[in-house]
């Protein structure tokens, strides 16, 4: 036991002092970082250094072409390098940011010389960390063995932790960094309870410094305890505990506030009603009084517009009252935070002198029935909206082929039938057909297995062939509210289960719910099987093709889907079909995901298609026989572009795995407000060279030429492999101009597109000296049957037009 003699007493205070000074305003030695903002909103922080290429094949380099600029900025915070393209992602000039927190060494067994591992084959196993930071960690060799590696943690901090190769026989160089978030807090502490100077008051405080950095809070709580009753001098610091119970109590108000901003309310009341409001300071109590104010001032909003739509209500005729009667109820029980905004021109001009008592009721039934900023104001027209929703309603879901045409002549006698009218209820619609009966699994809110032969729908089946895929809605799921989507895709021969759990965590029968970060930002996920059973690699088909998107077709009839905020996501040759599948159809998707993907065939060739779709790619820099960078970095470098939104993240020193502490990052990513469905293009210029990847936004292609068309199966046989362009644009006059790889095409129509559907739309073929003329008719069947077939209520086109005309 060591002595502390009683002169070395005030000495032995300052230190103290100057540890707790430490502790308490996170002010000890960092190194310095640079923070850059992108357009997008999203901060990178690390060391940055501009370069030119993210090719690092010497006989292939620069991609397409040799560059002269260095236009890549790499920001390396230590656990990842992120590459973007730095003109067309950033938003301003890097500040300079207090960086990492002192970095905590371990001393280990590190060989001094060795076989650098630079490829990693298959990770066939990892142990946990010891209480001596050391762990093994099993990969497949270059023959097929099994090879056992120790590793030792070496240094960490509150982002990473630096894991080396230890001496052995034979010994390696191999520096891994992975995520201090992936380790657990008790396995942290039982390794600082080994290798940290358990007398030495300064080293404790570290270790309590370093889970406050970290973010682990309830961790740090512990270990200032367990200090401050080692240290009984230390007694004055009890009143710091309730800094660090602040910081925790935030965190849990910052959650609540996150699922009450996606929906799960209930979830946000919960967590207020038990809220410890006598162990936290007054800032944080006040904080949660106005966060449960928040949510009472929805409940009154929708009460006091339920009261004064019931109250104009009463003082129309009966007759009128009673025809509104059924869309008061729908209100009156459908009103919440995320439909309040359909009833904004009611909200605003209920108490104007100006607007008369048909006019207000006709706002209000307008807007809940086609959304905010309708401004109808005509009564008549509003109450017959109604039977227009419920008809439209009953075209898309139930109504079979005799039952279809005579919806459409019970359309045609109807005053509020317009297309305009009808362009603006789809979106409003709630989804038009059920769930497959038994279809619901038993024992899992939200979760539906949707089989072959789950749906007896015929008609339907003759579109989408029974596609096979799970869903999982998220808690609080309501109709009425618009959800974000993950399209996610398992590789070959593994469980979509296991992908979809991947996403939105495993299920906690104690919560009744899963507790993954998809759950937890309120995603529905769609998880379709897209490969036989026997697959094993992605074999670029349109049949797989097929099998994705008719899975998405058929979830968003029967979910809240926002069609504009669906993103495509996998890990191994499913992120590779991601990619492939986002490239052939890029108008379907806010974004793509790739974790660990390979590109090959169609994808080396459709990089011009990736302008529309932001990317973000995952990958190890030790993954495979070789580097990334090598095997890929010619196909990375066509997207960094500065038209192009890429995002490029190499783990250090890692393999092929699945990544899991970037998924955080991966919602942020896709939470930004930049990343939705783009707007459809006026200009069109896209490739295709395969059997199914012909549709780009308002233009299909007829049978592509055969000198264009390749089977992906006889990829390899082709003689000539180059993708057919296509090129169509919008221009003055109403002018279409359109030219592609194939002699007839469908051209599809809607008012966004920069087309004037009032006036003659003139239709240019490039080979064709005289062109088409187009009148728009107002007809309805177009709009239906167009979103019955996609199940996009929120872009429906309202005409189609075969091309050539004549034919």
């Amino acid at each position: 036991m060591t002595r502390h003699l009683p002169q070395r007493r005030d000495f032995r205070w300052t230190a103290i002092a100057c540890a707790l000074a430490a502790v308490l305003a996170l002010c000890s030695i960092a190194h310095a970082d640079q923070r850059i903002v992108l357009k997008s909103g999203i901060a990178l922080e690390g060391l940055f250094a501009e370069i030119a290429s993210l090719n690092e094949n010497p006989f292939d380099a620069g991609g397409r072409g040799q560059p002269k600029s260095r236009p890549i900025l790499l920001v390396d915070d230590g656990l990842r390098r992120v590459y973007i393209h730095e003109r067309g992602m950033v938003a301003g000039p890097p500040q300079d940011v207090r960086g990492i927190e002192r970095t905590i060494e371990f001393k280990q067994s590190v060989p001094l010389g060795g076989s650098p591992i630079q490829g990693i084959g298959d990770i066939l196993g990892v142990s946990d960390f010891n209480e001596y930071g050391r762990r093994t960690i099993t990969i497949r060799g270059p023959t097929g063995e099994a090879i056992d590696i120790v590793q030792g943690i070496t240094e960490l901090n509150s982002r990473y932790a630096k894991v080396e190769a230890l001496k052995a026989r034979p010994s390696y160089v191999w520096d891994m960094r992975v995520a201090t978030s992936t380790i657990m807090s008790d396995t942290l502490q039982n390794i600082f309870r080994q290798r940290i100077d358990q007398s030495d008051v300064n080293e404790r405080l570290t270790v309590v410094r370093f889970f406050i950095e970290a973010e682990r809070f309830r961790a740090a709580e512990e270990e200032l305890t367990r200090t401050i009753r080692a240290f009984p001098e230390l007694k004055d610091m009890k009143t710091q505990l309730i800094g660090i119970v602040n910081r925790q109590a935030n965190q849990l108000i910052d959650e609540a506030a996150l699922r009450a901003s996606v929906g799960q309310e209930q979830y946000a009341r919960s967590v207020y009603q038990r809220f410890p409001m006598n162990a936290v300071g007054r800032i944080t109590r006040e904080k949660v009084k106005i966060a449960v104010e928040k949510l009472s001032e929805t409940d009154r909003q929708v009460k006091e517009l339920v009261d004064a739509l019931r109250a104009d209500l009463e003082q129309l005729p009966e007759g009128q009252r009673e025809s509104l009667q059924s869309v008061f109820s729908e209100i009156e029980k459908g009103l919440s935070s995320a439909t309040l905004p359909r009833l904004n021109d009611y909200s605003r001009l209920r108490k104007s002198d100006t607007v008369s008592l048909d006019e207000r009721v006709a706002l209000a039934v307008a807007g809940w029935l086609m959304g905010p900023g309708s401004g109808e104001q005509n009564l008549v027209v509003a109450t017959s909206l109604v039977k227009v929703r419920d008809l439209v309603a009953e075209y898309l879901g139930p109504a079979d082929l005799i039952r279809r045409p005579q919806i459409l002549e019970e359309l045609r006698t109807i005053e509020g039938a317009q297309i305009e009218y009808v362009a603006r209820l789809l979106p409003q619609l709630l989804p038009v057909k059920s769930w497959p009966e038994g279809s619901a699994d038993p024992d899992i809110p939200g979760l539906f297995w949707i089989g072959g032969t789950a749906d007896t729908d015929a008609a339907e089946q003759s579109l989408i062939d029974t596609p096979d895929y799970l869903v999982q809605l998220p808690p609080e799921y309501d109709p009425l509210r618009e959800y974000p989507c993950l399209v996610v895709l398992a590789p070959p021969g593994a469980p979509p289960e296991l992908e979809l759990a991947w996403w939105a965590g495993d299920f906690d029968p104690s919560l009744n719910a899963r507790i993954g970060h998809a759950t937890r930002n309120g995603y529905i996920v769609v998880a379709p099987k897209w490969g036989r059973d026997t697959q094993r690699t992605y074999e670029y088909t349109p049949r797989e093709h097929h099998a994705v998107l008719s899975s998405l077709r058929h979830a968003m009839r029967r979910a809240s889907i926002d069609a504009d905020r669906v993103f495509l996501a996998g890990h191994g040759d499913g992120a590779t079909a991601a990619w492939d599948i986002a490239l052939s159809h890029p108008d379907h998707w806010a974004g793509m995901i790739s974790i660990n993907g390979e590109p090959s065939k169609t994808i080396q060739h459709y990089f011009p298609n990736a302008e529309h779709i932001p990317l973000y790619f995952v990958m190890g820099e030790a993954s495979g026989p070789k580097p990334p960078l090598i095997r890929m970095g010619a196909v990375l470098d066509d997207y960094m572009n500065v038209r192009n939104d890429a995002t490029v993240v190499m783990y250090r020193g890692r393999a092929r795995e699945d990544f899991y502490e970037e998924i955080p990052k991966l919602f942020e990513w896709m939470n930004v407000a930049t990343h939705v469905r783009k707007p459809m293009p006026q200009d069109i210029d896209a490739r295709t060279m395969r059997k199914g990847d012909q549709y780009f936004w308002w233009l299909e292609l007829g049978p592509l030429k055969p000198l264009v068309e390749i089977n992906p199966v006889l990829w390899e046989q082709a003689e000539r492999k180059r993708a057919g362009v296509v090129d169509a644009s919008i221009g003055g006059g109403n002018q279409i101009r359109m030219d592609g790889p194939c002699d007839s095409y469908m051209l599809c129509l809607r008012p966004d597109m920069g087309i004037d559907l009032n006036e003659q739309v003139v239709i240019r073929r490039s080979r064709d000296r005289v062109p088409d003329y187009f009148r728009f008719d107002g007809e309805l069947e177009t709009i239906l049957e167009d979103t019955r077939r996609r199940a996009d209520r929120k872009r429906p086109f309202w005409a189609r037009i075969p091309v050539p005309l004549n034919d």
